[in-house]
């Protein structure tokens, strides 16, 4: 489910979507230059001077795709969570039964191990992650695909279901995200954190939440 494109900044968007096979691969090459400084400099040392060199093309080239710093950031950024949000799609689409949600339950924690993977997979991911919670302009693309996922799964829900409390279950929904994604960041980020420990324990926060949202709905289907 790709990031709408209609709550981001300007300054952040694509000036120009690769459609050559060139073209891709430089495209490419910018980020993944990108993704190797963010490790190594940090976010507020990169420069686009940096990423073009670091890509092996000259700085008017990358600005061809890319206004500033930021929107090849918010590339990266974009990426993963759409990757991550796609994961949370595919899994609701497979696992979920609105005549009996609770099945739901066994299979959170298998919800959470993918999101891991996808997560860990992406190169420089954690870094990624840290500079969308630590730059304003990107904090709030990230609140933006927060909210939006939290929107898509109670639209799920309220197509089957009479819910009697929807800001409270909609805040059950977001948290249980938040769950998760502290789960992921905290394995990748600490090495002596066992990731399996960490994904049973917020799977079991997140079955916590969500049988207390599915005692406040009502199914459709009688």
């Amino acid at each position: 489910m790709p990031f709408k494109k209609s709550h981001v900044p300007p300054d952040l968007l694509e000036k120009n979507k690769p459609q050559q096979q060139r073209a891709v691969q430089t495209y490419e090459g910018i980020l993944n230059a990108a993704s190797e400084l963010l490790v190594e400099l940090g976010v507020e040392r990169i420069s686009t001077n940096l990423i073009a060199e670091r890509a092996g093309i000259t700085v008017p080239a990358l600005y061809r795709y890319f206004k500033n710093k930021y929107a090849v950031l918010y590339a990266l950024g974009a990426r993963l969570m759409d990757r991550q949000n796609q994961i949370l799609v595919g899994w609701h689409e497979t696992y979920f039964d609105p005549s009996e949600p609770e099945k739901l339950f066994v299979e959170v924690e298998g919800l959470v191990r993918e999101t891991y993977d996808v997560t860990r997979e992406q190169p420089a991911s954690l870094a990624v992650l840290s500079a969308m919670r630590a730059i304003p302009i990107l904090q709030e693309v990230r609140l933006q695909s927060h909210k939006r996922m939290t929107q898509w799964l109670l639209s799920q829900w309220e197509a089957f279901y009479e819910i009697d409390d929807e800001e409270r279950i909609g805040v059950q929904s977001r948290m249980s995200m938040e769950v998760a994604m502290t789960a992921v960041e905290m394995s990748i980020e600490d090495s002596e954190t066992s990731a399996d420990i960490a994904i049973e324990e917020a799977a079991k926060i997140i079955v916590l939440y969500w049988r207390d949202m599915i005692s406040r709905m009502s199914y459709k289907g009688g």
